[in-house]
């Protein structure tokens, strides 16, 4: 796994979604948690994302050092858009967990 080339396409993906609180808040998170294991699942993500798993997320990132106005502001981001989530973003997350999944299977060829 080249985890420097799937940090670089999380953070392409985060500034391309500027404009979709959701999916900027999604990979947001995935990339919290693949700093520190890059195994973790797509669908894992989505599944703590949707039941609003704080606690999952901040053990992923009390692991690492020097991103945690990054780390506050997804959270604050996270709390805002909590209740934005409506059925057509619902209907969109199996398409960014693909997305995901896309992104860390380049990182492994790369």
């Amino acid at each position: 796994m080249n985890k420097e080339s799937l940090l670089q396409a999380l953070n392409a993906a985060i500034a391309k979604y500027k404009d979709e609180p959701t999916a900027r808040v999604v990979f947001g998170l995935a990339k919290q948690v693949w700093q520190i294991d890059w195994t973790v699942a797509p669908f894992d993500i989505l599944s703590h994302y949707l039941e609003f798993d704080i606690s999952y997320f901040y053990r992923f990132m009390s692991m690492d050092q020097g991103d945690e106005a990054e780390e506050q502001q997804l959270l604050k981001d996270w709390i805002d858009t909590r209740h934005t989530l409506d059925k057509e973003g619902k209907k969109r997350l199996p398409q960014l967990a693909d997305e995901l999944n896309q992104l860390r299977l380049a990182a492994r060829v790369a």
